[in-house]
């Protein structure tokens, strides 16, 4: 004979607080599983993101310093993804890089200067696939400009050998910092009563100093090497000579338009000449400025190269304390040059070339970029009247006393010739 026992004792259970209690354990114990299971999923997907966050910063920071130095942004970005652990067409990751930004809203949309990096990649769920949700798109995006000023406005880029050599009672203040490429244990060398103050100093190789001579701040020794900071500039294009002449002496005037010089321009004696607004091609035989001769123009650039009928000369710059010139505050040659560009040598001039000598001093202005990628440059005297100077050469030698500041702000967006990649998003 079956027993109904169970059964009448579960129907008395069911009337009462206990089995009340027990079915809404039950139910509660289900909510607070899926609960559990939801935080799981989210918890995941918050920390994929995380990830996908860190390599899409540091893609479009990648991007941007490519951009910089026109090379291939896109390459850039997606190598630096690919090191942070998503390479794009793998395990269904995509990396999208855009420049300009091409998301619709951003406030960066549609900007050439900055370059956008989309990380994307479907996460599988694990408790949400009891909603039928089996998997997520988790996806991080960053957005890099490449059109920041850059710290240094001093760069010797001699991979070796001493290129900074800095003695007697040379003098440098600089409102920016001084990067030197040289690997040599005395690449940067100070010595006598010299003294060089800048906001930061990083040396791929080491430094030395004696006698009485003081470098401020310590600098920082061990530095990655680094390459021309401005690669990215386009070079003029070589014309047809002018019928100009570029020879003046005695108390000789004269005006000058932009045109290529071939065997360049000599001023001198107390002869005074005023280049109108644009770009001076020196094909062969530079330019020259001495005695009591002055030369002034605004918004020019001097080119300096040479071919085989014309042979390269360097920049002798001194002349009298009238002389003032400054860089053009636009591209308006191409789209790459010459903005800030004030003397620029041609790269491809061999290092064994001559320097140039530069002064600035007795009221002497020179605003802009000094540009010798190939070839040393003599600097001295004050350029505390210039509100900006880069300095670019292969070797460096000062003498005098030289302040260079860092005012950009008559330049498109008021930053530096030399730009340094960052995050804006």
């Amino acid at each position: 004979m079956r027993s109904f026992l169970p059964t009448r004792q579960l129907r008395q259970l069911k009337g009462a607080d206990e089995g009340q209690a027990l079915a809404l354990t039950a139910v509660a114990l289900v909510v607070l599983i899926l609960m559990v299971g939801l935080g799981v999923d989210v918890g995941f997907m918050r920390y994929q993101k995380q990830q996908m966050q860190r390599a899409a910063d540091a893609g479009a920071t990648a991007g941007a310093a490519a951009l910089i130095y026109g090379g291939n942004y896109t390459a850039a970005a997606q190598n630096d993804t690919a090191a942070n652990g998503f390479t794009n067409g793998q395990n269904g990751i995509t990396v999208t890089v855009n420049k300009p930004p091409a998301t619709v809203g951003d406030p960066y949309y549609d900007n050439a200067g900055y370059v956008e990096v989309i990380v994307a990649q479907a996460q599988p769920t694990f408790f949400m696939r009891v909603a039928g949700i089996n998997a997520v798109t988790v996806r991080g995006r960053a957005v890099a400009s490449a059109v920041n000023s850059a710290s240094a406005c001093i760069y010797i880029l001699d991979p070796s050998g001493t290129s900074f050599p800095d003695s007697g009672s040379a003098n440098l203040t600089s409102a920016c910092g001084i990067l030197i490429n040289s690997n040599s244990s005395t690449a940067l060398n100070i010595s006598g009563s010299a003294a060089i103050t800048a906001s930061s100093i990083g040396i791929v190789g080491n430094w030395t100093e004696s006698g009485s001579a003081k470098v401020s701040p310590t600098p920082v020794t061990g530095i990655t090497p680094f390459s021309d900071p401005l690669a990215g500039v386009g070079e003029p294009t070589i014309g047809s000579c002018t019928s100009q002449s570029g020879t003046y002496s005695g108390s000789q005037t004269a005006t000058l338009n932009p045109g290529t010089f071939c065997g360049g321009i000599n001023i001198s004696g107390s002869a005074t000449v005023t280049f109108t607004a644009g770009t001076y091609i020196l094909d062969g035989g530079g330019l020259t400025i001495s005695g009591s001769g002055t030369g002034t123009g605004t918004g020019v650039t001097f080119y300096d190269t040479y071919d085989s009928s014309h042979t390269y000369a360097p920049f002798n710059l001194s002349g009298s304390s009238a002389t003032s010139f400054s860089a053009p505050t636009s591209n308006t040659y191409s789209a790459t040059c010459c903005e800030g560009m004030l003397l620029f040598q041609d790269r491809s001039v061999p290092t064994s070339a001559s320097g140039s000598s530069v002064s600035g001093s007795s009221g002497q202005t020179y605003t802009g970029a000094l540009y010798f990628k190939t070839t040393a440059l003599n600097y001295s005297g004050s350029s505390a009247l210039a509100p900006y100077n880069i300095i670019v050469a292969y070797t460096l030698t000062l003498s005098g006393s030289t302040t260079i500041n860092d005012n950009y702000s008559s330049l498109s967006g008021g930053v530096s010739p030399v730009h340094a990649a960052a995050l804006a998003e």
